[in-house]
């Protein structure tokens, strides 16, 4: 799964773990989240991560830590599930300190 806020060249990825990527404009702003075996780690079918009912995601930059706080709604036969993604990494890359939240309703 590829959510991307705008199409922007990225300069910079950072792994959060094996599957949660974040991607970086040349102003250190995040701009994509990339989740590999999205379907596994949010507990749903691959058929119901194709039209996501809402996302509300937050990431924290800090001088030692990124943080990522991400809540998704998805359909699974006509009943709204939520499901969560949380992680962090130390900041070692050196990314500007800043935060970000994207929401969709």
């Amino acid at each position: 799964m590829l959510l991307y806020i705008k199409r922007i060249t990225t300069t910079r990825s950072v792994r959060l773990d094996d599957d949660i990527i974040l991607d970086f404009d040349e102003n250190d702003a995040p701009v994509a989240l990339g989740l590999l075996n999205a379907s596994r780690h949010l507990q749903v079918s691959k058929s119901s991560l194709i039209q996501p009912i809402g996302l509300d995601i937050n990431i924290g930059i800090g001088e030692r830590i990124i943080k990522l706080e991400a809540d998704f709604s998805v359909s699974v036969h006509q009943n709204d599930i939520p499901r969560s993604l949380n992680s962090q990494i130390a900041n070692k890359t050196n990314l500007f300190s800043n935060e970000v939240h994207f929401a969709t309703a």
